[in-house]
């Protein structure tokens, strides 16, 4: 096996550890929010209809419901920074190498 193979090797299970375990940790997170929200519905839905002020017709469980749209949209963006930092550039590098290979 010559070298540029066990570095293409090296790289291509880096690369499959890192994007397991990052995809996995974020997928985790956003269930675990899905779950707690689900779990609030639940167990205590009363909170989710008190009012934010006296006069206010927005309640608690909207305000919560938008906020996890707004946690995936963070999550979503935070995934594409990670992949665009460190994801592509071992792709391009395997490319590379795979394109020198033939």
């Amino acid at each position: 096996m010559s070298s540029t193979a066990r570095h293409s090797d090296h790289l291509l299970r880096r690369l499959k550890k890192l994007r397991a375990r990052f995809s996995l940790g974020l997928s985790l997170l956003t269930l675990g929010a899905y779950f707690g929200f689900i779990l609030l519905v639940a167990f205590v839905p009363h909170w989710l209809t008190l009012p934010l002020s006296g006069e206010s017709r927005v309640t608690s469980g909207i305000l919560v419901g938008v906020g996890l749209y707004g946690f995936c949209v963070v999550v979503t963006g935070f995934y594409t920074w990670h992949a665009n930092r460190y994801i592509d550039p071992l792709l391009q590098e395997l490319q590379r190498l795979a394109a020198a290979q033939d």
